[in-house]
């Protein structure tokens, strides 16, 4: 045997351990840079642990806190950025961002142009008050915390944290944990932390498909006045409720008609909205939303239209317009106010 083969074999040894070592080192690296492998356990402040962020960006990529502005002098504000990155993945990767801001109550009830489409939107059973989509969730927080306003706030301004996911899908169920958990931080740094008003929720109610005309809505006895609709412009069609669960319901009623005219109609009984409503003096019948005092306690109910509805009715004229606006808040409001065993609603 020749002299040379125990060191040729110490050689090859050798080759494979520092191949070996490569190998490692290079998947590492690919751990690292595309995963949360020995990332941050908290983002935000602490307001979120690295679980909550995961579940709502999902995907590959490392988690990575792109901004946070926490202050308390002269007034407390929050906000904050957190983004999946990652060295392989082309393009911009999903994007989460939360910030403590002041709105009326009923802000993402009507289907404003930031907050679209209300009554596709999960809201929660028990616990907090507020509401998700796969893109967007907001939590109301503590009535404690309205003493807590900026200079710019008007009287009826509440606090609520809003979170959005930009370039991207998430799970509700994650993304109303990640706000919940969110909105529990600010409210500590508010100085008006509540356990019991920021409790998780127990279940998100969803949207369901409503197309019995008897009952519109899934309100028992109501149907859209004739004085609301318009032959070839605005005709009953078809309607998107949010069930029966929660304590606030929306429904957006789809007409038949060009534009797709549609008319979204919102009642609630959840003491966080009525009583910040109630603090608004612009809330009135005659805006179209307004909090009726009941036996049982505050009763919100508001009507909105979506512009192709409102062109309709401008087009009518102005007699036409409020006759018809008024025609479908009363009856909603009559309908409602029975629906949840409150007939001064009907007064």
């Amino acid at each position: 045997m020749s002299a040379k083969t125990p060191r040729t074999r110490r050689r090859r040894i050798v080759a494979g351990l520092a191949a070996a070592l490569v190998l490692l080192g290079g998947g590492g690296l690919l751990a690292w840079w595309n995963t949360d492998m020995l990332g941050p356990d908290r983002f935000c402040g602490d307001a979120l642990n690295s679980s909550e962020v995961s579940a709502v960006l999902g995907g590959p990529g490392r988690l990575a806190q792109s901004g946070l502005y926490e202050a308390s002098d002269p007034y407390y504000s929050f906000s904050c950025k957190v983004q999946r990155t990652s060295t392989f993945v082309g393009g911009d990767q999903p994007l989460l961002q939360a910030e403590l801001s002041f709105d009326k109550a009923d802000f993402g009830l009507g289907g404003s142009r930031l907050w679209k489409n209300a009554s596709a939107s999960s809201y929660f059973v028990g616990g907090a008050t507020g509401a998700v989509s796969p893109t967007q969730a907001w939590v109301l927080l503590p009535a404690g915390c309205a003493k807590e306003v900026r200079p710019a706030s008007q009287h009826a301004d509440v606090p609520v944290l809003e979170m959005n996911l930009t370039r991207g899908r998430s799970n509700p169920a994650a993304l109303a944990r990640a706000a919940v958990s969110t909105a529990q931080h600010v409210a500590e740094g508010l100085g008006c932390g509540d356990s019991n008003a920021l409790k998780m929720p127990s279940r998100l109610q969803g949207p369901v498909d409503d197309t019995a005309p008897a009952d519109t809505c899934g309100t028992q006895g109501f149907r859209l006045p004739e004085a609301a609709l318009f032959k070839g412009k605005a005709e009953a069609g078809t309607a998107r409720a949010t069930g029966q669960g929660s304590r606030t319901r929306v429904c957006e009623v789809m007409l038949q008609g060009p534009g797709d005219p549609r008319i979204t109609l919102t009642v609630s009984n959840d003491p966080a909205i009525t009583g910040g409503v109630r603090r608004d003096e612009t809330a009135t019948q005659g805006s179209g939303r307004t909090v009726t005092a009941c036996s049982s306690g505050g009763l919100y109910v508001a009507v909105s239209f979506n512009d192709a509805y409102r062109d309709v009715l401008l087009d009518q004229g102005k007699d036409t317009y409020e006759t018809a606006r008024a025609a479908l808040f009363d009856s909603y409001r009559h309908a409602v106010g029975k629906d949840y065993g409150c007939p001064t609603g009907g007064q």
